[in-house]
């Protein structure tokens, strides 16, 4: 009896710890929500979180820590972030629908310009082709592909 009461907690436990999908998800639902991620991009990696790129303010940059801090789930966050002024454009909400799309794949991400768009990062092999579809049914433009497959 006791070693079914341990097995159930353990898988219990299991159960709580979410995929770094649902992370990824969760991010862009507050990215959406909160013009301060204008500038960032940011991969997940079994529970860890790596954000890279550019903030408005010390105050914008202290707000996403704040709304990062308050996943629960994330087991670390790292940020190369510089504080410098983000213009706000035309691309912006493209970037932020792309950064919607790639919730499905945590560990890239996407550079996004007038004239093209970087994947980066890995996926999966057998999710790469629907990853290139899933951004190409949004962007129009030159996609470049340098992700990785792992």
């Amino acid at each position: 009896m006791k070693k079914i009461l341990i097995g159930l907690t353990l898988l219990s436990l299991a159960g709580c710890q979410a995929s770094d999908q649902e992370i990824r998800a969760d991010i862009a639902s507050k990215a959406q929500q909160d013009l301060n991620f204008a500038g960032l991009q940011y991969t997940v990696n079994h529970g860890a979180v790596v954000f890279t790129g550019e903030c408005p303010s010390q105050k914008a940059f202290d707000k996403i820590k704040q709304t990062i801090s308050n996943i629960h789930v994330i087991k670390s966050v790292s940020y190369q972030v510089t504080i410098t002024p983000i213009a706000l454009d035309a691309l912006t909400p493209l970037k932020l629908e792309t950064d919607s799309i790639l919730a499905k794949y945590p560990q890239t991400l996407a550079i996004v310009d007038s004239a093209s768009m970087v994947l980066k990062g890995s996926v999966a092999p057998e999710l790469k082709g629907q990853l290139l579809k899933d951004v190409q049914s949004k962007y129009h433009g030159t996609i470049k592909d340098s992700l990785s497959v792992h």
